[in-house]
């Protein structure tokens, strides 16, 4: 009787450590497949939605907390507008009073513009970024961008950003997107590349 009940644990052991085999070749199934499609089956790459400069104005915003956040606003906007829905306190003096640091809060704001605004309620207005411009499908300004800015395009880096900024002050600005033909370097094929991505205004 003994030797019968040890034959059958024996038997249920086997059976268990089986079955405990055949779970864990599962799991190690599934966790090899989970790594391949994480790591060795390409993605679709995310798109970016890009806001239509034409249709919106899209502003950046370095608030008095000095937080920097990118707006989009459905029309041309002031930068009363600006500060009114960016600021969380109202500013002091309050925004009727007219004139802060040489700006008039009834001054309209262009898109690819960069606002930063004071403690005390003062305003500076800049410009985004190069990259941020291409982000959000914003011409860059080729006669206010600087040697940084350049780089953001495709094919040009720091020397070639360098000799833009020389060829735009010996000229006195660009008239027109196509001067920048006459930077040594940008050809016609580097040009077509990124005209779509310029402006002169």
């Amino acid at each position: 009787m003994a030797v019968k009940d040890a034959d059958k644990l024996v038997t249920t052991s086997a059976k268990n450590q089986s079955q405990n085999i055949a779970l864990l070749i599962i799991a190690l199934f599934l966790v090899a497949i989970y790594f391949l499609k994480e790591f060795y089956i390409q993605r679709e790459p995310a798109q970016i939605t890009s806001v239509s400069s034409a249709e919106q104005t899209v502003l950046e915003v370095e608030d008095s907390a000095g937080t920097s956040k990118v707006y989009t606003f459905s029309k041309e906007a002031s930068l009363k507008d600006v500060i009114s829905k960016t600021e969380k306190t109202p500013l002091n003096p309050p925004l009727s009073k007219g004139e802060k640091g040489g700006l008039n809060y009834s001054d309209k704001v262009k898109t690819g513009s960069k606002i930063t605004i004071s403690k005390d309620g003062s305003a500076q207005i800049g410009l985004m970024s190069g990259e941020k411009h291409l982000i959000f499908s914003i011409p860059l300004n080729i006669n206010k961008a600087t040697a940084q800015d350049f780089e953001a395009l495709p094919g040009i880096g720091p020397k070639l950003g360098e000799r833009i900024i020389e060829k735009r002050e010996k000229l006195g600005g660009f008239k027109t997107i196509d001067d920048l033909k006459k930077v040594k370097g940008i050809g016609e094929k580097k040009f077509e590349k990124i005209k779509g991505m310029i402006s002169v205004e």
